[in-house]
């Protein structure tokens, strides 16, 4: 497929390429019993579930505002989304007969730079963000 990543970067990227071809893979030989669609996020942010601690890999979004808040500069453009988005998302994928089949990206429209995130942090009162570094 054209939308599939043939050179992931790292041992986490090909762990999910490897994982999601093997989805379909089992997705083809039972669709007589399953449906199956996909769901893929971008860098996410929202609000922590109660007792989630923050080194937790999965939230990708919230180490990048630790980082920041630590005074590191990252120089980046990349898509975000919201949490509650990708819940919704993945919701209609359960509930929607018409998605089984698909792959579906969660993503903001436009990318945004790691500035811009920066600014927002600032804007929200966020301690330690130094723009003059930027």
């Amino acid at each position: 497929e054209a939308d599939t990543n043939d050179a992931p970067e790292s041992a986490y990227s090909e762990s999910k390429v490897a994982g999601e071809a093997k989805v379909w893979e089992l997705a083809e030989k039972y669709k007589d019993k399953y449906s199956v669609c996909t769901v893929h996020m971008t860098y996410m942010f929202g609000a922590l579930l109660p007792g989630y601690q923050m080194n937790s890999g999965a939230m990708s979004g919230h180490h990048f505002l630790q980082d920041m808040a630590k005074g590191k500069v990252m120089c980046n453009m990349f898509c975000v989304m919201d949490g509650t988005d990708f819940g919704a998302a993945y919701v209609a994928g359960l509930e929607r007969p018409e998605a089984a089949g698909q792959r579906y990206m969660v993503a903001s429209a436009d990318q945004v730079s790691s500035l811009e995130i920066a600014e927002w942090a600032a804007a929200a009162g966020a301690t330690g963000v130094d723009l003059a570094a930027w």
